[in-house]
């Protein structure tokens, strides 16, 4: 799909996506395995400012860049992590069962998104994989107040995080040398039809500099 965020001079908002996204995770599955409830109150600070400012700005970006995936993925991500940031700093105490419910609805909203995902990268694919899973697990934690599920959860957020922080440093990575030295398991269809775009988005460049020499 063509992308006219890069005629614009638009950098590609991913990498500020996956970093948002990979601290965020990070922090709540740390929490998850290590830390009683009462002991996120930076983590929802944190949560408010990177997963959600952050994430969303991320989003946005992508709209204007041209990726409508990652711009609902990044943009959900960032309501999602704002949402809990939030009930956490304005609210002493938070019914389990309601809290729980948002987290297993989100997770089977995110698990959607991943579903559409199988063409974009492999790195990308796999940060929603693990994600929508740890969403759903710790849901289901609260349902159970289960400690092996809260751990379950963690685990698949760490991972989800570990995958995110990779891509973020592989895009920045391959974005300063212009070249694809740090795999992210693009698919080959995918890449194809990015070459076509770019041979076509350099036709019109060309185009419109030649028909400006003309009139000069």
């Amino acid at each position: 799909m063509f992308r006219p965020g890069r005629d614009k001079g638009i950098a590609t908002p991913i990498p500020l996506g996956l970093a948002a996204l990979g601290v965020t995770t990070f922090l709540l599955g740390f929490g998850l395995i290590w830390q009683p409830a009462a002991q996120w109150g930076p983590y929802f600070g944190e949560a408010v400012l990177i997963g959600g400012i952050a994430e969303f700005l991320a989003g946005m970006w992508s709209f204007a860049y041209g990726d409508p995936l990652a711009a609902t993925v990044f943009t959900f991500a960032a309501a999602f992590y704002g949402w809990w940031g939030l009930g956490g700093l304005l609210h002493s105490t938070m019914v389990p069962l309601s809290v729980g419910m948002v987290f297993l609805v989100s997770g089977v909203m995110l698990g959607c998104l991943w579903l559409a995902s199988f063409y974009e990268t492999a790195v990308f694919s796999l940060t929603l994989l693990f994600l929508w899973i740890s969403w759903v697990l710790a849901g289901c934690a609260l349902f159970a107040a289960s400690p092996a599920l809260s751990v379950a959860a963690g685990a698949s957020a760490i991972l989800s995080a570990l995958i995110a922080a990779y891509g973020c440093f592989a895009g920045c990575y391959n974005a300063a040398i212009f070249e694809e030295k740090l795999p992210l398991g693009e698919p080959q269809m995918t890449r194809e039809r990015s070459e076509q775009e770019e041979l076509e988005r350099l036709r019109r460049i060309h185009a419109v500099t030649d028909h400006q020499h003309m009139h000069a």
